[in-house]
């Protein structure tokens, strides 16, 4: 899409929408979150915003059925900037240099820890431009109660064992190369996790914006998950390592 910005700007951006998604609004507020814990982790996502989609426009699509799912939309959209022709998505031949390492173990834990189950081999949802990596598609994390077995514990014994398990939907992008390295560090991401406050996640709740207000019992549950991944940060990276080395 191209999106008119408040200032009068335009920007190419990738939009969704609430209806035909699996988990309507609630997409749309994992989305979000999703961005906003990465980015605060220090893991490159695509800039996030809210894309309010008006009348006038839903009515000017010439097709019917994306016209129809525009009118039933919730009418404020998740967006985030459209990467361009030079990002490309993660692929079986790509490999993790070195200096990727640290990144790479960050962002498997991210998935972990968040009950991400959707960056697979089948469905990467990652972006790739030479040695650089964003995360995009955080439509699956945090619904919790959606996956009630296994439940995303990742301080309980063998809850994350999933990631590592070859040709399972739960394979993580990055488990077949990072399994027996010894030069992982698990150090930074004890840190950054660690610096997660409670009033930055209180920013979190302040940030839901009021069309998406029947989501909050949801973010609310996802940012006392995040607190209790804080503050059992050690077992969860003791699983994250037990996997791994």
């Amino acid at each position: 899409m191209t999106v008119l910005m408040d200032d009068g700007a335009e920007y190419e951006a990738v939009m969704k929408i609430s209806t035909g998604m699996e988990l309507g609004t609630e997409a749309l507020m994992n989305e979000m979150l999703g961005s906003l814990i990465a980015a605060d982790l220090g893991l490159a996502v695509q800039e996030p915003f809210f894309v309010e989609l008006s009348a006038e426009f839903c009515a000017s699509i010439p097709l019917p059925s994306i016209r129809a799912r525009l009118a039933t939309s919730c009418p404020l959209a998740f967006a985030c900037l459209d990467a361009g022709k030079q990002w490309r998505g993660w692929n079986a031949t790509d490999r993790i240099s070195s200096a990727q390492e640290a990144t790479a173990v960050s962002i498997m834990a991210f998935d972990a820890f968040t009950g991400n189950s959707d960056r697979r081999p089948g469905n990467p949802n990652l972006l790739v431009k030479d040695q650089e990596w964003r995360l995009i598609d955080h439509e699956n994390s945090f619904s919790y109660r959606l996956r009630l077995f296994p439940r995303c514990q990742p301080w309980v014994v063998g809850n994350v064992a999933g990631m590592i398990a070859s040709g399972a939907p739960s394979e993580h992008i990055f488990a077949s190369h990072l399994i027996g390295r010894e030069t992982l560090s698990l150090a930074p991401i004890k840190a950054s996790w660690l610096a997660l406050s409670d009033a930055r996640l209180a920013q979190y709740d302040a940030i839901l914006p009021v069309e998406w207000d029947a989501t909050r019992p949801y973010l609310l549950e996802a940012l006392q998950h995040i607190r209790r991944v804080r503050e059992t940060i050690d077992p969860c990276l003791t699983e994250l390592e037990r996997i791994l080395l």
